[in-house]
This record gives C-alpha cells, sequence and structure tokens, in this order.
C-alpha cells in the first residue's frame, strides 16, 4: 500500500529529460538518449567519416561498446546532477536516432566581477549523414541554448568549440546566439593524435559579464 510519505520521499523525476518539440515542419524533437538508441547510433555512426572528421571524440568504425559507454556517462550524469544534459535528435518524440546534442556542466568555478560564481557548459553534436544540411543541428543548438541551458537549467555561459575549417559548424553556433571568442587555438586530438585548429564560441545570459574570460 503506498502513503503520503512514500510519494513524498520518492526520487524526482531529473530535469530537463524531453521530449521537447522543436519544430512541427519538419518534425524536429529533443529527447533523453536511452539504451535503446545503441543499434541506431551504431548504424548511423558507420554510414560514411562525415562525423568522425567532424568530431572530436567519435570513433569509426563505431563499436556498440563505445555507444554503451557514452550512454552510460550521460545517465551517470543525469543521476549526479538530477538534470540530463544529452538529448537525441528525433522525427517523432519516441522515434529513433538521428543526431545528438549534449551539454557538458564544466566543473571548474568561474566568478564575474562581484566574486558570483558562474555556472558555464559547453555544447556538442552531431547528425546522421541522411539528415545533414536540413537545419536539425541548427534548430538543436539554439533550443538547447536558450529555451534549455539558459532558461530552464540557469546555466551563465554556454560555449562551443569547431574546428577552424568548418564553416558549417560555426554558422550553426553563430545562429544560436554565439560569437567566436578565439578565432585560432591549437588543441591536441586524441584520437587522431595530432593537433588541430579550432576556434572557440560564447553567448552569455547577461550581457554584464561579458567581461569575464569564458575561455
Amino acid at each position: 500500500m503506498t502513503t503520503e510519505q512514500d510519494h513524498s520521499s520518492a526520487p524526482e523525476k531529473p530535469r530537463a529529460m524531453g521530449p521537447y518539440l522543436i519544430c512541427e515542419n519538419p518534425p524536429h524533437y529533443l529527447s533523453a538518449v536511452d539504451f535503446g538508441d545503441i543499434p541506431e547510433m551504431v548504424r548511423v555512426l558507420n554510414i560514411n567519416k562525415d562525423i568522425f572528421e567532424g568530431t572530436a571524440s567519435f570513433q569509426y568504425p563505431y563499436l556498440e561498446s563505445h555507444a554503451q559507454a557514452r550512454i552510460s556517462r550521460a545517465h551517470g550524469n543525469t543521476t549526479r546532477l538530477g538534470f540530463n544534459t544529452h538529448w537525441a535528435m528525433r522525427t517523432s518524440s519516441d522515434g529513433p536516432i538521428m543526431g545528438w546534442i549534449h551539454a557538458y556542466v564544466h566543473p571548474e568555478v568561474q566568478q564575474d566581477a562581484g566574486g558570483k560564481p558562474l555556472r558555464v557548459c559547453d555544447v556538442g553534436y552531431w547528425v546522421s549523414p541522411e539528415f545533414m544540411r536540413q537545419g536539425y543541428a541548427t534548430r538543436s543548438a539554439r533550443f538547447v541554448t536558450h529555451e534549455i541551458c539558459f532558461k530552464e537549467l540557469g546555466f551563465d555561459i554556454v560555449r562551443a568549440e569547431a574546428y577552424t575549417h568548418n564553416r558549417g559548424s560555426r554558422r550553426i553556433l553563430e545562429y544560436a546566439g554565439m560569437q567566436c571568442e578565439v578565432e585560432s587555438k591549437t588543441a591536441f586530438i586524441p584520437k587522431l593524435q595530432e593537433n588541430r585548429i579550432i576556434c572557440c564560441y560564447a553567448v552569455h545570459r547577461d550581457d554584464s559579464i561579458r567581461s569575464v574570460d569564458s575561455k
């Protein structure tokens, strides 16, 4: 028998789980990634090397063990933080994954001029080669930045990085409201075991903290 006390002590559902309807035409949803997404992730991430070459972390060939570990980390973050930070792009609320967007929460504490701690996260994403150039990454980046990270979760700064030569990815970040704060920076990419030139973008929830070094 369930009592009133049982209800009050039940753990709350993590925030930012979705599903969120981003666009009706074409249909575009965001919802939390799940282990049921593994088979489609493996299929999509092995179509070609587009996602491998456009990101700093995804492998090729992409194995089931890679997907299992990545989703396990996402679920672990949700449990630890109390809110979800990894979303699947879908064409229906419970449809197969065709893209991914996440917000990495920075553990380092930054402060504004008055000493107030600032909450900072980095956004990253990929889209299936079957759905590229249809606006899914653009809409997702803008929605996650403003509707989830700023409004729902209360972050102060949202950042992202892109390879300097990747004009498509840079346009996506600019549409999300971000400005380029570092045009050229050398970064070591572990999966390639080599350096690449990246650029750093950021957008601030409050214009008064634009002077804060978010890089």
